[in-house]
C-alpha cells in the first residue's frame, strides 16, 4: 500500500520537505553524542582521542543508516517535516544521550567513589575504621596513569588500639578514574590490613 504524502502531495513521490533526511541526521547526532558520554566517563577520550573519534563516527554512521532504513520502511520519506515532528525527533534523541548519560556515569566511576562503594562509605567493611571516608585523613592519587590511591588513616583510633600502635597506609590499585575493575590491595601489608577489617 502506499503512503500519501502529508499536506496533499501526490501518492508514492516523496514530500519537497521529506521529514528523513532530517529524522536520520538527528539519529546520528544522538548516536555520536551518547558515544562522546560513554568514551567520556571511561576516560578513553583523555588517553586515545583518536580512537574516541572513531568510535564516535562509527556511532552516528550506524545511527544515520539504521534510522533512515528503518523510518524509510514506514514511509517518512513521504511524510513532510512539520515542527511537532522536529521537536519529538529532537526530544526522543535527546532522552535517549540523556539515558545513556546516567548509565556510564554509574559504571565508569571515580577512584574516590568506587572507594566509597566497595570499601570506605557507609555499611562497607571499613566504615567506622580509620581508613573510613568520613575518618581517613589523606587520600592520594598518583599521577596521571598509575592506577594507585593511598588512604591515610584518620582519628579518632579506637579506644582498644594501643597508644605506640601505628596505622599503616592503605594502598590500593586499579584506582584508575573510569576503571571499572575492583580496587585491590596493591601491597602485602595492604592485603593483610583488609583481612583484619574482613574485607573480601
Amino acid at each position: 500500500m502506499t503512503i500519501p504524502a502529508a499536506g496533499g502531495g501526490r501518492p508514492g513521490v516523496p514530500a519537497p520537505n521529506s521529514s528523513l533526511p532530517f529524522i536520520a541526521a538527528t539519529c546520528a547526532t544522538g548516536c555520536a553524542a551518547a558515544a562522546m558520554a560513554v568514551t567520556t566517563h571511561s576516560r578513553l577520550t583523555f588517553h586515545h582521542i583518536w580512537l574516541s573519534g572513531a568510535v564516535w563516527a562509527a556511532a552516528a554512521g550506524i545511527g544515520f543508516a539504521v534510522a533512515w532504513g528503518l523510518f524509510r520502511s514506514l514511509g517518512f520519506q513521504l511524510r513532510a517535516l512539520t515542527p511537532r515532528g522536529g521537536l519529538v525527533a529532537v526530544a526522543v534523541a535527546a532522552a535517549v544521550v540523556w539515558g545513556v548519560n546516567s548509565v556510564a556515569s554509574h559504571i565508569f566511576l571515580s577512584a574516590w567513589a568506587r572507594y566509597d562503594t566497595e570499601l570506605g562509605g557507609p555499611g562497607q567493611c571499613l566504615d567506622g575504621t580509620p581508613y573510613g571516608k568520613d575518618r581517613a585523613s589523606v587520600i592520594t592519587w598518583a599521577r596521571e596513569g598509575d592506577d594507585r590511591m593511598e588512604i591515610w588513616p584518620g582519628g579518632p583510633a579506637p579506644k582498644d588500639t594501643p597508644k605506640e600502635y601505628k596505622y599503616p597506609t592503605l594502598k590500593l590499585k586499579n584506582a584508575a578514574n573510569g576503571g571499572t575493575r575492583p580496587l585491590a590491595p596493591a601491597d602485602d601489608t595492604s592485603r593483610d590490613l583488609l583481612r583484619t577489617y574482613g574485607c573480601r
